[in-house]
């Protein structure tokens, strides 16, 4: 309401500076009309008029306006002719009447149309407006969905840290109830257990991020880094299903400007599409992950494969929503990866090269400090 109430000032005074222009000219028109006897070259002027008004999207105003140049055609018409009416000044008359009244109706219909043309516009934003909280919403519930899947490798994670922790609270109690304690024995082991507990909270600290419902939030965010967070989400996953993991990382790390989480959450889904896809394959399961600089202004993340590929059928049907070649997929893992690296300003596809398996690669745009000007 505040921000509508500022416009409205801003409107008022180029109305009423139109207005006052169009009286004016109108006024001129009807003096120069009544004075002489050029009913068709008042006619034109009078049409003016009327855009005139009319440009400032006033439909009343453009009403009035119309009804007003036509009186002063008539008024100036009497004037200048003074009682003899000839034969051919009525049909002059005539014609900058007809003139006046079709430049008005082409006036409203042309203002009617753009008002429906800003309701349409206004309707298409609220539109995409729409779609755009409902594929966050969707988002979310994936990722939620997707930690589902992961919580025998979330579980592994934070136990591992705990574990640890107690293996070495165990120890520094040995070392401190010796007949002579060892005090730097005893502080290496609470030195173990703080790392170890900051272990286990930064990956608590990831679940929830990834749990979390929050808009996009674009930071510089390190892909490498990125790339070793997810990697460590899915090693159980990875060992569990004998996948034989390579990293290719460049050196030195790129970086992009995007949203850490839903960056997260693309790399995870494309991680366990490999995962699944090599799941029925008899030979080795091997899985790359590598990370380059694509061009100059794009950075690139590669997930390669040996499972069974794609097919020519599938290929251009692969990144669309509830699209799936497995029988209990719901086929929204794919579409939302695209949905999250397009919203960043990149480019998601997949290839099925000739040795087999599949590449299923994204670009994003290079981080040049375009996240300080947001």
């Amino acid at each position: 309401m505040k921000n509508c109430r500022r416009a409205s000032p801003a409107v008022r005074p180029d109305v009423r500076v139109v207005s006052t222009l169009a009286a004016v000219i109108a006024l001129a028109v009807f003096g120069i009309a009544a004075l002489t006897s050029l009913d068709i070259a008042a006619a034109v002027f009078y049409g003016v008029v009327v855009l005139l008004v009319a440009s400032a999207g006033n439909r009343p105003a453009t009403i009035a306006a119309a009804w007003g140049c036509v009186v002063l055609m008539l008024l100036g018409f009497m004037i200048s002719h003074n009682g003899a009416y000839s034969g051919g000044a009525i049909a002059r008359c005539a014609v900058s009447l007809l003139a006046i009244a079709i430049t008005s109706i082409l006036a409203l219909r042309n203002m009617a149309a753009t008002a429906m043309l800003h309701e349409q516009v206004e309707m298409l934003n609220l539109a995409q407006e729409a779609l755009a909280r409902s594929t966050a919403e969707l988002a979310h519930v994936t990722r939620i969905t997707m930690l589902g899947e992961m919580a025998a490798s979330v579980a592994h994670e934070v136990t591992q840290p705990i574990a640890a922790i107690v293996t070495c609270g165990s120890a520094a109690l040995r070392w401190l109830n010796r007949p002579a304690p060892e005090i730097d024995e005893a502080a290496q082991s609470v030195t173990q257990m703080i790392r170890d507990a900051k272990r286990a909270d930064e990956v608590i600290q990831r679940i929830r991020s990834m749990a979390k419902k929050r808009d996009r939030l674009p930071v510089t965010v390190d892909l490498n880094g990125i790339v070793g967070e997810s990697i460590e989400l899915m090693r159980l996953e990875l060992e569990r299903h004998r996948v034989e993991l390579k990293s290719d990382l460049a050196a030195p790390p790129p970086t992009a400007c995007c949203d850490r989480v839903q960056l997260q959450q693309v790399l995870i889904n494309l991680i366990m599409n490999s995962v699944q896809a090599m799941a029925d394959v008899t030979g080795p399961r091997k899985l790359r992950i590598a990370t380059r600089r694509f061009d100059h202004e794009h950075v690139q993340v590669i997930v390669q494969d040996s499972g069974t590929g794609i097919s020519e059928e599938n290929s251009h049907h692969l990144f669309n929503a509830f699209f799936t070649t497995k029988a209990e997929g719901m086929g929204m893992g794919l579409s939302i990866c695209r949905s999250i690296v397009e919203a960043h300003g990149g480019r998601i596809w997949a290839e099925s090269p000739a040795a087999g398996g599949a590449v299923l690669q994204f670009i994003l745009p290079v981080d040049e400090g375009r996240c300080h000007e947001q």
